[in-house]
């Protein structure tokens, strides 16, 4: 059963109306939207880099430290499977972590 997330306004008269929502189209979009302002997803981060190219070959789609100075890797996935996904962000954090030990 797929989850649903219904969203509702509450109108003059305490009449509620639903809010319809579109599908986001392109990963893109919300990667526009959180570079822009990180503090959507978290507000201790600060964006250091978008597309950063891995040794990998790979790219991580937005890379962020916190107020530690502890990278936070941001990676957008749709339509991949859940094995798709964990194979690369073991790979990021793999390139991540020898990054972060220079």
């Amino acid at each position: 059963m797929a989850d649903e997330i219904r969203f509702w306004r509450v109108m003059s008269e305490d009449k509620l109306t639903e809010i319809n929502h579109a599908q986001l189209d392109l990963e893109q979009r919300l990667q526009e939207w959180l570079a822009k302002d990180i503090s959507i997803l978290d507000p201790g981060l600060l964006v250091i880099g978008r597309e950063v190219k891995t040794d990998f070959g790979g790219y991580i789609d937005i890379l962020c430290v916190d107020e530690v100075g502890d990278l936070t890797i941001v990676e957008l996935k749709r339509n991949k499977t859940p094995r798709e996904v964990t194979a690369q962000v073991l790979d990021y954090a793999s390139w991540v972590a020898d990054i972060s030990k220079s």
